[in-house]
């Protein structure tokens, strides 16, 4: 069935203008934008004066709180077209419920250690991976997110009149109906396939394309698509669980994925060469000094401490 666009209606309007007004003052160019705005429909006036007040009441204040403070929203606001709901979860996840409306551009971003769940307006959602940045635009005909680095899961509702394309460094993701993950890497990116089929694009060669079906992924670098692996879609671990799987994957991005879910004690690596190292097998994100120790032991490797994390170095 197809999906009816939301349309920027006089509400919206008025909600946006009306954060507007609550951030900050308008300059003069953007007061007799707003003054014509509301000149044009006599209506308009007593919406923008309706969200102006709901931004001002208590209620909002105190939700707004405590979303901040990361506990679930009890009370409702009146008025939810221009709300954000923000809700604790398990492993320090914040759920979000977001209105967005046709190429209004949403920026997401995660710190170290902590994720983050991202509803969109057409059904969609997008995980977020630690120390993460996206971009999010959905227009009527086209939905767009721009992957600036970490890692993102996306569940995306099926709309063949919208394609769901995620742009990262070296490649373009095109959904065709599915639910797969993209891992921008420090020379590479991993498209993973939990469900259904996606178009994957390489920006060094744009006229080539391939089609990543359930259960396989591909790794896209400036060289192009490299070679397809295939794994048991239905195992359910993967970092959204606390777990990072390499198939002779390279140390250096064994370490970013460790970092990017732990702040406190960051992992590197004292010699650049240590990076190439190669590595097989399921490891414990949420567990980085016992993942580094057993690397260490793996490969003639020393862990130490220092006053910024843990380094692994040669051994001596």
């Amino acid at each position: 069935m197809r999906r009816t666009p939301i349309e920027m209606t006089d509400d919206h309007l008025a909600a946006l203008w009306a954060d507007r007004l609550a951030a900050a003052p308008l300059p003069e160019h953007d007061a007799s934008t707003l003054n014509a705005w509301l000149a044009g429909e006599p209506r308009r006036e007593a919406l923008l004066t309706a969200h102006r007040d709901l931004i001002a009441s208590a209620s909002l204040r105190q939700a707004m709180t405590s979303a901040r403070a990361g506990v679930q929203i009890k009370e409702k606001p009146r008025r939810p077209s221009a709300a954000i709901w923000l809700v604790a979860g398990a492993a320090a996840t914040a759920v979000a419920v977001v209105a967005v409306w046709p190429r209004y551009a949403l920026r997401l971003e995660t710190p170290q250690g902590r994720q983050q769940i991202q509803v969109l307006a057409d059904g969609s959602s997008v995980t977020l991976n630690g120390d993460t940045e996206a971009r999010v635009a959905l227009a009527r005909r086209a939905r767009d997110v721009r992957l600036d680095r970490g890692e993102a899961f996306f569940k995306v509702a099926h709309d063949p009149s919208r394609p769901f394309t995620v742009h990262a460094r070296d490649a373009s993701v095109t959904a065709l109906g599915t639910a797969f993950n993209v891992n921008r890497l420090a020379d590479a990116t991993e498209v993973t396939v939990r469900e259904g089929k996606v178009r994957v694009v390489s920006a060094a060669d744009p006229d080539r394309s391939a089609v990543v079906a359930a259960g396989e992924s591909v790794r896209v670098s400036a060289r192009g698509i490299e070679g397809r692996l295939r794994f048991d879609p239905t195992a359910a671990d993967d970092w959204r669980s606390g777990w990072i799987e390499l198939n002779n994957g390279r140390l250096g991005d064994l370490v970013i994925e460790l970092n990017r879910a732990n702040a406190r004690r960051p992992l590197r690596l004292g010699e650049p060469a240590l990076a190439e190292l190669r590595l097989t097998g399921r490891f414990r994100s949420t567990a980085p000094r016992e993942t580094a120790q057993l690397v260490a032991a793996t490969h003639g490797l020393s862990l130490r401490d220092s006053a910024h994390g843990m380094v692994l170095t040669p051994s001596d």
